[in-house]
Protein backbone atom coordinates (compact mmCIF):
# COMPACT_ATOMS: atom_id res chain seq x y z
CA UNK A 1 0.00 0.00 0.00
CA UNK A 2 1.32 3.41 -0.95
CA UNK A 3 1.44 5.92 1.88
CA UNK A 4 1.43 9.69 1.68
CA UNK A 5 1.62 12.32 4.40
CA UNK A 6 0.22 15.85 4.54
CA UNK A 7 1.60 17.97 7.38
CA UNK A 8 -0.52 21.03 8.16
CA UNK A 9 1.75 23.87 9.26
CA UNK A 10 0.22 27.09 7.96
CA UNK A 11 -1.48 28.46 11.07
CA UNK A 12 -0.64 31.83 12.62
CA UNK A 13 0.00 30.60 16.14
CA UNK A 14 -1.24 33.88 17.61
CA UNK A 15 -1.19 32.34 21.07
CA UNK A 16 2.60 32.50 21.03
CA UNK A 17 2.37 36.33 21.18
CA UNK A 18 5.65 36.88 19.37
CA UNK A 19 6.76 40.33 18.23
CA UNK A 20 8.30 38.66 15.17
CA UNK A 21 5.57 38.53 12.48
CA UNK A 22 7.39 35.79 10.57
CA UNK A 23 7.98 33.42 13.50
CA UNK A 24 5.84 30.41 12.64
CA UNK A 25 4.46 28.42 15.56
CA UNK A 26 5.91 25.14 14.35
CA UNK A 27 9.44 26.61 14.28
CA UNK A 28 9.62 27.05 18.06
CA UNK A 29 12.18 24.67 19.53
CA UNK A 30 11.87 21.89 22.05
CA UNK A 31 15.32 20.96 23.34
CA UNK A 32 16.87 22.87 20.46
CA UNK A 33 14.83 21.12 17.76
CA UNK A 34 11.88 22.80 15.97
CA UNK A 35 8.43 21.41 16.73
CA UNK A 36 7.73 20.47 13.11
CA UNK A 37 10.90 18.43 12.78
CA UNK A 38 9.67 16.10 15.52
CA UNK A 39 6.57 15.47 13.38
CA UNK A 40 8.61 14.88 10.23
CA UNK A 41 10.88 12.46 12.11
CA UNK A 42 7.82 10.58 13.41
CA UNK A 43 6.33 10.02 9.93
CA UNK A 44 9.55 9.19 8.04
CA UNK A 45 9.86 5.63 9.40
CA UNK A 46 6.45 4.88 7.88
CA UNK A 47 8.26 5.01 4.51
CA UNK A 48 5.77 7.30 2.78
CA UNK A 49 6.10 7.74 -0.96
CA UNK A 50 5.72 11.48 -0.47
CA UNK A 51 5.45 14.05 2.32
CA UNK A 52 3.79 17.39 1.61
CA UNK A 53 4.01 20.18 4.17
CA UNK A 54 1.44 22.96 3.85
CA UNK A 55 2.94 26.28 4.96
CA UNK A 56 1.43 29.75 5.24
CA UNK A 57 2.09 32.16 8.09
CA UNK A 58 5.87 32.43 8.54
CA UNK A 59 6.09 30.02 5.65
CA UNK A 60 9.63 30.79 4.53
CA UNK A 61 10.96 29.84 7.94
CA UNK A 62 8.90 26.66 8.09
CA UNK A 63 9.92 25.80 4.53
CA UNK A 64 13.61 26.13 5.42
CA UNK A 65 13.18 23.57 8.21
CA UNK A 66 11.56 20.79 6.18
CA UNK A 67 12.22 21.32 2.46
CA UNK A 68 14.99 18.70 2.34
CA UNK A 69 12.52 16.03 3.42
CA UNK A 70 9.18 17.30 2.15
CA UNK A 71 7.48 18.95 -0.78
CA UNK A 72 6.10 22.39 0.06
CA UNK A 73 2.56 23.61 -0.65
CA UNK A 74 1.52 27.17 0.15
CA UNK A 75 -1.77 28.17 1.74
CA UNK A 76 -1.89 31.88 0.94
CA UNK A 77 -5.25 32.43 2.62
CA UNK A 78 -5.94 30.66 5.91
CA UNK A 79 -9.42 29.33 5.18
CA UNK A 80 -9.46 26.21 7.32
CA UNK A 81 -8.03 22.69 7.44
CA UNK A 82 -9.94 21.51 4.38
CA UNK A 83 -8.60 24.40 2.33
CA UNK A 84 -5.08 23.65 3.63
CA UNK A 85 -5.28 20.02 2.49
CA UNK A 86 -6.57 21.20 -0.90
CA UNK A 87 -3.22 22.92 -1.48
CA UNK A 88 -1.55 19.48 -1.61
CA UNK A 89 -3.72 18.45 -4.56
CA UNK A 90 -1.12 19.25 -7.29
CA UNK A 91 1.30 16.87 -5.57
CA UNK A 92 -0.97 13.95 -4.69
CA UNK A 93 -4.13 13.97 -6.82
CA UNK A 94 -4.88 10.71 -8.61
CA UNK A 95 -2.31 8.62 -6.75
CA UNK A 96 -3.62 5.34 -5.26
CA UNK A 97 -2.88 4.81 -1.60
CA UNK A 98 -3.68 6.13 1.86
CA UNK A 99 -2.86 9.62 3.13
CA UNK A 100 -2.06 10.52 6.71
CA UNK A 101 -3.07 14.07 7.59
CA UNK A 102 -1.31 15.37 10.69
CA UNK A 103 -0.73 18.74 12.31
CA UNK A 104 2.77 20.19 12.38
CA UNK A 105 2.34 21.26 16.01
CA UNK A 106 2.05 17.73 17.51
CA UNK A 107 5.67 16.95 18.44
CA UNK A 108 4.85 14.21 20.94
CA UNK A 109 3.29 11.81 18.44
CA UNK A 110 5.27 8.58 18.11
CA UNK A 111 5.89 6.46 15.04
CA UNK A 112 4.55 3.30 16.67
CA UNK A 113 1.20 4.97 17.34
CA UNK A 114 0.97 6.07 13.71
CA UNK A 115 1.71 2.48 12.66
CA UNK A 116 -1.14 1.27 14.87
CA UNK A 117 -3.53 3.73 13.25
CA UNK A 118 -2.50 2.52 9.79
CA UNK A 119 -2.94 -1.09 10.94
CA UNK A 120 -6.51 -0.46 12.14
CA UNK A 121 -7.25 1.47 8.95
CA UNK A 122 -6.06 -1.39 6.72
CA UNK A 123 -7.44 -4.23 8.83
CA UNK A 124 -10.96 -2.80 8.81
CA UNK A 125 -10.76 -1.59 5.22
CA UNK A 126 -11.78 1.90 6.26
CA UNK A 127 -11.95 4.65 3.66
CA UNK A 128 -11.28 7.18 6.41
CA UNK A 129 -9.98 6.70 9.95
CA UNK A 130 -10.37 9.54 12.43
CA UNK A 131 -8.17 9.71 15.53
CA UNK A 132 -10.06 10.75 18.65
CA UNK A 133 -9.27 11.16 22.34
CA UNK A 134 -11.39 11.30 25.48
CA UNK A 135 -10.76 14.37 27.64
CA UNK A 136 -12.06 15.55 31.00
CA UNK A 137 -12.01 19.08 29.60
CA UNK A 138 -12.74 18.99 25.85
CA UNK A 139 -12.82 22.77 25.43
CA UNK A 140 -11.30 23.94 22.15
CA UNK A 141 -11.77 20.68 20.25
CA UNK A 142 -14.31 19.43 17.74
CA UNK A 143 -16.60 16.72 19.15
CA UNK A 144 -17.10 13.19 17.86
CA UNK A 145 -20.81 12.49 17.29
CA UNK A 146 -21.81 8.83 17.51
CA UNK A 147 -25.03 6.92 16.93
CA UNK A 148 -26.66 5.90 20.23
CA UNK A 149 -27.28 2.23 19.41
CA UNK A 150 -24.38 1.20 17.20
CA UNK A 151 -21.84 3.71 18.56
CA UNK A 152 -20.59 4.28 15.03
CA UNK A 153 -19.34 7.73 14.11
CA UNK A 154 -21.87 10.02 12.48
CA UNK A 155 -20.00 13.32 12.21
CA UNK A 156 -17.48 15.67 13.73
CA UNK A 157 -18.90 18.91 15.04
CA UNK A 158 -16.57 21.87 15.44
CA UNK A 159 -16.94 23.42 18.87
CA UNK A 160 -18.22 26.75 17.54
CA UNK A 161 -21.11 24.87 15.90
CA UNK A 162 -22.03 22.59 18.81
CA UNK A 163 -25.43 22.51 20.44
CA UNK A 164 -25.42 22.56 24.25
CA UNK A 165 -25.73 18.76 24.36
CA UNK A 166 -22.92 18.29 21.83
CA UNK A 167 -20.73 20.70 23.78
CA UNK A 168 -20.89 18.28 26.75
CA UNK A 169 -19.40 15.40 24.70
CA UNK A 170 -15.87 14.58 25.89
CA UNK A 171 -14.66 12.53 22.91
CA UNK A 172 -12.81 14.94 20.65
CA UNK A 173 -11.27 15.09 17.21
CA UNK A 174 -7.46 15.30 17.38
CA UNK A 175 -7.18 16.40 13.74
CA UNK A 176 -5.12 13.35 12.76
CA UNK A 177 -6.70 11.07 10.18
CA UNK A 178 -5.97 8.61 7.39
CA UNK A 179 -7.96 8.92 4.17
CA UNK A 180 -8.01 7.03 0.89
CA UNK A 181 -5.97 9.41 -1.25
CA UNK A 182 -8.06 9.22 -4.40
CA UNK A 183 -11.28 9.79 -2.43
CA UNK A 184 -9.67 12.64 -0.53
CA UNK A 185 -9.09 14.72 -3.63
CA UNK A 186 -12.34 13.64 -5.20
CA UNK A 187 -14.31 15.02 -2.23
CA UNK A 188 -12.13 17.85 -0.95
CA UNK A 189 -13.70 20.47 -3.22
CA UNK A 190 -17.17 19.52 -1.99
CA UNK A 191 -16.50 21.00 1.44
CA UNK A 192 -18.70 23.94 2.35
CA UNK A 193 -18.39 26.99 4.61
CA UNK A 194 -21.82 26.40 6.11
CA UNK A 195 -20.62 26.86 9.69
CA UNK A 196 -20.28 29.65 12.21
CA UNK A 197 -16.70 30.50 11.29
CA UNK A 198 -17.16 30.22 7.51
CA UNK A 199 -14.13 27.96 7.11
CA UNK A 200 -13.53 24.80 5.07
CA UNK A 201 -13.17 22.02 7.66
CA UNK A 202 -11.57 18.72 6.69
CA UNK A 203 -13.75 17.07 9.35
CA UNK A 204 -16.81 17.59 7.10
CA UNK A 205 -15.51 14.69 5.00
CA UNK A 206 -16.85 12.30 7.66
CA UNK A 207 -20.45 13.22 6.84
CA UNK A 208 -19.82 13.33 3.10
CA UNK A 209 -18.25 9.86 3.13
CA UNK A 210 -21.01 8.35 5.28
CA UNK A 211 -23.70 9.87 3.06
CA UNK A 212 -22.13 8.10 0.10
CA UNK A 213 -21.78 4.79 1.98
CA UNK A 214 -18.04 4.88 2.49
CA UNK A 215 -16.60 3.24 5.60
CA UNK A 216 -15.44 5.66 8.33
CA UNK A 217 -13.84 4.40 11.54
CA UNK A 218 -12.37 5.87 14.71
CA UNK A 219 -9.07 5.14 16.42
CA UNK A 220 -9.25 6.27 20.06
CA UNK A 221 -5.81 7.41 21.22
CA UNK A 222 -4.79 5.92 24.56
CA UNK A 223 -2.38 8.75 25.34
CA UNK A 224 -3.78 12.22 24.71
CA UNK A 225 -0.32 13.71 25.21
CA UNK A 226 0.81 12.06 21.95
CA UNK A 227 -1.73 14.00 19.92
CA UNK A 228 -1.34 17.15 21.99
CA UNK A 229 -1.26 20.35 19.89
CA UNK A 230 0.82 23.35 20.93
CA UNK A 231 -0.91 26.72 20.70
CA UNK A 232 0.87 28.84 23.30
CA UNK A 233 4.07 28.95 25.35
CA UNK A 234 2.50 27.26 28.37
CA UNK A 235 1.68 24.26 26.18
CA UNK A 236 5.16 24.45 24.65
CA UNK A 237 6.71 24.14 28.11
CA UNK A 238 4.41 21.24 28.96
CA UNK A 239 5.37 19.37 25.78
CA UNK A 240 9.04 20.09 26.43
CA UNK A 241 8.83 18.55 29.87
CA UNK A 242 7.22 15.38 28.50
CA UNK A 243 9.74 15.13 25.68
CA UNK A 244 12.68 15.71 28.04
CA UNK A 245 11.57 12.94 30.37
CA UNK A 246 10.91 10.58 27.44
CA UNK A 247 14.41 11.14 26.03
CA UNK A 248 16.12 10.84 29.41
CA UNK A 249 14.32 7.61 30.27
CA UNK A 250 15.27 6.09 26.92
CA UNK A 251 18.93 7.00 27.49
CA UNK A 252 18.93 5.54 30.99
CA UNK A 253 17.43 2.28 29.76
CA UNK A 254 20.23 2.13 27.15
CA UNK A 255 22.94 2.29 29.83
CA UNK A 256 23.44 6.01 30.48
CA UNK A 257 23.29 7.37 34.04
CA UNK A 258 21.51 10.67 34.60
CA UNK A 259 21.92 12.01 38.12
CA UNK A 260 18.99 14.43 38.03
CA UNK A 261 16.41 13.67 35.35
CA UNK A 262 14.76 17.05 35.88
CA UNK A 263 17.89 19.12 35.21
CA UNK A 264 19.21 17.27 32.16
CA UNK A 265 18.19 18.81 28.81
CA UNK A 266 19.16 16.48 25.96
CA UNK A 267 18.12 16.78 22.31
CA UNK A 268 16.56 13.68 20.69
CA UNK A 269 19.33 13.59 18.08
CA UNK A 270 22.12 13.28 20.68
CA UNK A 271 23.97 9.97 20.95
CA UNK A 272 25.47 8.93 24.30
CA UNK A 273 27.52 5.78 24.96
CA UNK A 274 27.08 3.25 27.74
CA UNK A 275 28.27 3.98 31.29
CA UNK A 276 28.48 7.72 30.67
CA UNK A 277 27.22 9.82 33.57
CA UNK A 278 25.25 13.02 32.94
CA UNK A 279 25.45 15.21 36.01
CA UNK A 280 23.07 17.96 37.14
CA UNK A 281 22.35 21.13 35.16
CA UNK A 282 23.64 19.73 31.89
CA UNK A 283 22.34 20.62 28.43
CA UNK A 284 23.37 18.62 25.33
CA UNK A 285 21.93 19.82 22.03
CA UNK A 286 22.18 19.40 18.27
CA UNK A 287 23.74 16.23 16.95
CA UNK A 288 26.27 15.87 19.74
CA UNK A 289 27.89 12.45 20.11
CA UNK A 290 29.20 11.43 23.51
CA UNK A 291 31.38 8.33 23.91
CA UNK A 292 31.36 5.63 26.57
CA UNK A 293 32.27 5.98 30.25
CA UNK A 294 32.35 9.79 30.15
CA UNK A 295 31.42 12.22 32.90
CA UNK A 296 29.53 15.26 31.61
CA UNK A 297 28.67 18.15 33.94
CA UNK A 298 27.62 19.58 36.23
CA UNK A 299 26.78 23.03 34.84
CA UNK A 300 27.71 22.19 31.26
CA UNK A 301 26.32 23.09 27.83
CA UNK A 302 27.33 21.12 24.74
CA UNK A 303 26.08 21.86 21.22
CA UNK A 304 27.10 19.74 18.21
CA UNK A 305 30.08 18.44 20.16
CA UNK A 306 31.84 15.11 19.62
CA UNK A 307 33.32 13.57 22.75
CA UNK A 308 35.53 10.48 22.82
CA UNK A 309 35.47 7.71 25.42
CA UNK A 310 36.44 8.20 29.09
CA UNK A 311 36.38 12.00 28.82
CA UNK A 312 35.43 14.37 31.62
CA UNK A 313 33.79 17.76 31.05
CA UNK A 314 32.93 20.04 33.96
CA UNK A 315 31.34 23.52 34.03
CA UNK A 316 31.97 24.20 30.35
CA UNK A 317 30.21 25.70 27.34
CA UNK A 318 31.36 23.96 24.15
CA UNK A 319 30.04 24.47 20.63
CA UNK A 320 31.05 22.48 17.57
CA UNK A 321 34.31 21.06 18.94
CA UNK A 322 35.83 17.62 19.29
CA UNK A 323 37.02 16.33 22.67
CA UNK A 324 39.51 13.46 22.49
CA UNK A 325 39.45 10.19 24.42
CA UNK A 326 40.31 10.55 28.13
CA UNK A 327 40.47 14.36 27.85
CA UNK A 328 39.58 16.57 30.82
CA UNK A 329 37.86 19.87 30.14
CA UNK A 330 37.21 22.20 33.06
CA UNK A 331 36.10 25.68 34.09
CA UNK A 332 39.01 27.31 32.30
CA UNK A 333 37.23 26.60 28.98
CA UNK A 334 34.65 29.33 28.44
CA UNK A 335 33.48 28.60 24.91
CA UNK A 336 34.67 27.00 21.72
CA UNK A 337 33.39 28.21 18.36
CA UNK A 338 33.03 26.09 15.29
Amino acid sequence: MNKYVIVLAAGKGTGMNSRDPEHSKVSYPILGKPIINYVIDAVKPLDPQQIVTVVGFGGELTKSLVEKESDIAWQKRLLGTGHAVLQAKPFLEGKPGQTLVIYGDTPLVETETLRQIYHIHEKNKYDMTVVSAVLENPKGYGRILREDKSNRILAIREESDCTFAEYEINEVNTGICIIDNELLFKYIERLSVDNNRHLFYLSELVQLFIQDNYHVGVFVAEEMKEVYSINNRVQLAYASKIMRRRINQKLMLSGVSIEDIDSAYISPDVQIGQDTVIRSNTTILGKSKIGEACSIGPNTILNDVEVGNDAEIISSNLDGVKVENSAKVGPFVEKHGK
